[in-house]
């Protein structure tokens, strides 16, 4: 008789870092976007941007999902979507573009934080520290103006 086959499954990790993942590629465009419109804000944000840039990596770095991590799927997380949508409106006034950093800085500590119970300890580990770069980045963006 034969077996049945059964689905794998993936491991609820995968999916809290994906999410991840997708909210670092909208800050990075937030970022970006917020850069082109308000370009005498570059040099205060730009090691924010780079920051971001960081835990992109080392995010994409702990993907396995058995093929090249760079592979177009993890390419594609977060490319959809109200988040990404939303990345491109960047508001016309500076104060107000800063604010848009600083929710979307809150809103991803946040998420990272809640996700640090979800996932195994060691990405547990990398998360909250990626939470704490991200409350410390709300911090200094209420002293940009």
């Amino acid at each position: 008789a034969k077996k049945p086959t059964r689905e794998l499954e993936p491991h609820p990790d995968v999916a809290v870092l994906l999410g991840a993942i997708a909210t670092e590629e909208h800050l990075i465009t937030l970022y970006e976007s917020t850069r082109r419109s308000h370009p005498e804000l570059s040099r205060r944000i730009d090691p924010l941007l780079a920051h971001h840039r960081d835990h992109l990596t080392v995010l994409r770095r702990h993907y396995r999902p058995g093929t090249d991590p760079d592979s177009t799927s993890v390419s594609r997380v977060g490319a959809t979507g109200p988040a990404a949508a939303a990345a491109g409106d960047v508001p016309r006034s500076r104060r107000q573009a800063v604010a848009a950093l600083r929710t979307a800085e809150r809103r991803a500590a946040t998420a990272r934080t809640a996700d640090v119970a979800r996932v195994a300890p060691g990405l547990a580990q990398l998360l909250a520290s990626i939470a704490a770069c991200e409350a410390g980045h709300m911090a200094w963006l209420t002293r940009v103006s």
